[in-house]
C-alpha cells in the first residue's frame, strides 16, 4: 500500500509540475468545500495488567484496514493557513490476538478476538501550506477530534465480547501535497491519529483485566478532492 500510494504521488507530480499554472486563485477562496476517501490502517495502544488473569497468558493487538469518507469545509485564514473541519466515517476491524486456554476445549492455544467499529468523527484542523511552486505545494495538518462509534457493545452484556466505550477524543498529524489541476485540486496525504481516551470497558472479563488501558491508534492513506 505504502508502495502504491508512493508511485500515484510521484506520477501525479510529474503531470502537474512544470506546465501552465492551473487555478491560479484557487487559493484565494475564502470559503470552500471538497470530499476525501481512503484507507484506514485501525489499531490498538495497550497496557497490559502487571498480573495476567487466570486462563490468559499473552494479548498482542493487531492492526487491520478499514476505509474512511467525509466532507471538506475549508476556511482560508491566511496565504498560508487554513482552518478546515472535516467530518469522517470510518469503518474497519482490529484483532486481538490471544494467548489462553479456550473455553471450549480446555486445552492452551493462540485464538483471536475481533472487534469490529463504526466510528463518526469530527475533527477541527489547521492546515500550514508551503509556497506554491508550479502545480504543487506541500502542508502538514494538526487536528482535534472526537469520535463516536456507533458499533460499540459497552452495554450489551455478553462475557465473548471485548467492549469498547463509545466515545473517544484525540489528536491527528498529516502530511502531504497539493496537486493542481485544470478542474480541481487532489490531495494525497498521510495522517496518523491518537486517541487520548481509555476504551477499555471494566467488565469483570478475562480479557479486560488482561488490557486495563486501551487507546486508538491509526494511519489512514486519504485522497481529498476540492
Amino acid at each position: 500500500m505504502r508502495h502504491w500510494l508512493f508511485v500515484l504521488s510521484i506520477t501525479t507530480a510529474v503531470l502537474a509540475v512544470g506546465q501552465t499554472p492551473n487555478l491560479p486563485r484557487f487559493d484565494q477562496k475564502p470559503l470552500h468545500f471538497g470530499f476525501f476517501l481512503g484507507i484506514s490502517q485501525l489499531d490498538f495502544a495497550v497496557q497490559h495488567a502487571p498480573n495476567w488473569p487466570e486462563g490468559i497468558f499473552h494479548v498482542v493487538p493487531q492492526s487491520s484496514p478499514g476505509y474512511l469518507v467525509g466532507i471538506v469545509t475549508d476556511l482560508r485564514l491566511s496565504s498560508y493557513l487554513n482552518l478546515r473541519v472535516n467530518p469522517t466515517y470510518i469503518a474497519g476491524e482490529r484483532t486481538l490476538l490471544i494467548d489462553g486456554v479456550d473455553r471450549a476445549t480446555g486445552v492452551r492455544d493462540w485464538y483471536t478476538r475481533r472487534v469490529e467499529s463504526s466510528l463518526v468523527r469530527l475533527p477541527v484542523e489547521l492546515k500550514w501550506k508551503s509556497e506554491r511552486i508550479g502545480n504543487h505545494r506541500w502542508f502538514v495538518l494538526g487536528a482535534l477530534h472526537t469520535t463516536y462509534d456507533l458499533g460499540s457493545k459497552a452495554k450489551v452484556v455478553d462475557d465473548r465480547l471485548f467492549k469498547l466505550q463509545p466515545v473517544d477524543y484525540g489528536f491527528d498529524l498529516a502530511v502531504g501535497t497539493d496537486f493542481y489541476f485544470e478542474f480541481f485540486k487532489l490531495s494525497p496525504q498521510l495522517r496518523w491519529s491518537f486517541g487520548l481516551g481509555n476504551l477499555g470497558v471494566p467488565d469483570g472479563t478475562k480479557l479486560s483485566q488482561s488490557l486495563p488501558v486501551v487507546r486508538h491508534r491509526s494511519r489512514d492513506y486519504v485522497f481529498t478532492f476540492e
